[in-house]
């Protein structure tokens, strides 16, 4: 009985073997010459199918080599060839997961190219090519579509229902099309599953409001890069999940009153490159309990807009470059400094700080006050940071050497790693004066200045970095010839 069930589980496992066996040949490359121009290389999942500039003939001749064999087509890239219409039924009979038609001058989908792989196929890229329209009747049997990537083509308007039948989607790019309209239904069908929307770079003159509203499942909004000139309270509501708004570059002069309302869940806003210049102290309304980065670089902001940020306890990355920003207040900060870890205002116009500029942000890491137009940096107005603070930038200001930017040098000698290697690269210098000459501020002439030399090497009871002052020369022969005078 025993010597019976060993050999039946020796058969199943020869029978085991030789499936294997029949798999690997099943799903082996056809011969350079069957497949010629087009190439074939094995991957772990499946094969890898490249046709590079040729044309279509030469194309459907491949496919028919594929068809006569049971593979199953991880990648088919089809790029650069001369592929103005994808014929119907080119893929019939063939298993694809993703399917790439680049840069092919192609300008014509079929309603039945696509329609026999729609059980498979999980990823569609048509970027660069010439589409005018979106192919609906050809996308509409894709039920299993998770990523569809339409950049770069010719499309100027997307007309309602333009995805229907692609409800599994979860990833839709429409960047750096012409699109200017956008109808209130276009988006139906994608509400269950869609993720990631990008629409920048086109010509949108308004937030589409109302195609956009059904997304509720939405976690990423892109429409950087358009001609947006207004946003209003309610342009987002409905998109209770977003996660991160894309509005840089585009033609926006103030930030409202409650604009982002809706958008409760929100953790990334960018809205810089425009024309900002006017932020209402309401205008982050909302966004209280989960915005951490704000954008808010290269337009025309004036003054740190403390009112409007001060609701925002929890942000971490501020960005306020290059904006026009000439002073900074004691107050700057205050209400919403604490969880601040990197603040940018580089490329401004800040002329001085004050000793209390910095003192609300207890978390700040990184500091970046590069080409601005600082004569002086002085001890007071860092002391409060430079405990956390892992970069600074103070490269391009017209900085004066002068015995208050020794903190630099002793703050920079207690870096290490990444860190130290990141500040030692950097060129930040100052000019002094007697010697009409630039001095890097690691090797600031403190003899010649005769400053009290300052030590930050030891700690104080409340883990500060502790001042262990040492007087030069100077200073030091004064306080003797003073002791024998008394």
């Amino acid at each position: 009985m025993a010597r019976v069930q060993v050999v039946r589980w020796t058969w199943a496992v020869l029978v085991g073997l030789c499936a294997l066996a029949t798999c690997e040949v099943q799903q082996q490359c056809p011969s350079r010459t069957e497949m010629s121009p087009c190439s074939c290389t094995m991957k772990k999942n499946g094969l890898d199918i490249l046709c590079e500039f040729t044309d279509q003939q030469h194309i459907i001749d491949a496919m028919s080599v594929l068809k006569r064999k049971s593979l199953i087509i991880f990648y088919l890239k089809l790029r650069h060839n001369n592929l103005r219409k994808l014929p119907g039924f080119v893929f019939l009979g063939l298993d694809i997961r993703h399917l790439t038609i680049h840069n092919s001058s192609l300008s014509v989908v079929e309603e039945s190219s696509l329609s026999s792989i729609g059980k498979m196929l999980t990823q569609l890229d048509v970027s660069q090519n010439s589409l005018t329209t979106v192919p609906s009747a050809a996308y509409k049997n894709l039920h299993q579509l998770l990523i569809l990537n339409m950049n770069h083509n010719k499309i100027s308007s997307l007309h309602s229902k333009a995805f229907q039948g692609l409800d599994t989607l979860e990833i839709l790019t429409l960047y750096e099309n012409k699109i200017t309209s956008i109808d209130s239904d276009a988006f139906v069908g994608l509400e269950k599953k869609l993720k990631r929307l990008n629409l920048g770079g086109n010509g949108l003159t308004e937030i589409p409001q109302k195609a956009l509203a059904p997304l509720d499942m939405l976690k990423k909004l892109e429409l950087q890069e358009n001609r947006i000139f207004q946003i209003s309270e309610g342009d987002f509501a409905g998109l209770k999940n977003l996660d991160s708004l894309g509005l840089a570059h585009n033609k926006l002069k103030e930030v409202p009153s409650r604009v982002f309302s809706h958008l409760t869940l929100l953790n990334s806003l960018e809205i810089d490159g425009n024309n900002i210049d006017t932020i209402h102290p309401d205008a982050f309304a909302g966004l209280e309990e989960n915005l951490q980065y704000l954008r808010l670089g290269d337009n025309n902001i004036h003054t740190i807009p403390t009112d409007a940020l001060k609701r925002l306890h929890r942000l971490r990355h501020l960005d306020l470059r290059s904006n026009n920003i000439s002073h900074i207040s004691d107050d700057a900060f205050v209400g919403y400094g604490d969880s601040i870890t990197f603040l940018n205002l580089q490329k401004n116009d800040i002329k001085s700080l004050t000793g209390m500029t910095f003192e609300n942000l207890n978390s700040l890491e990184t500091l970046n006050l590069q080409n601005n137009k600082l004569l002086h940096v002085p001890e007071e107005v860092m002391e409060n940071v430079l405990d956390t603070l892992r970069v600074i930038d103070l490269m391009d200001n017209p900085l004066i050497c002068d015995c208050d930017l020794q903190w630099y040098r002793n703050w920079i000698k207690g870096l290490k790693d990444k860190d130290d290697e990141m500040m030692q690269k950097k060129r930040t210098v100052c000019m002094y004066p007697q010697e009409h000459r630039e001095y890097s501020l690691q090797s600031l002439p403190l003899e010649k200045m005769n400053c009290v030399i300052k030590s930050y090497d030891s700690l104080n009871n409340n883990g500060k970095s502790a001042k262990i002052e040492i007087m030069a020369p100077i200073t030091i022969s004064f306080l003797a010839w003073s002791i024998r005078f008394f």
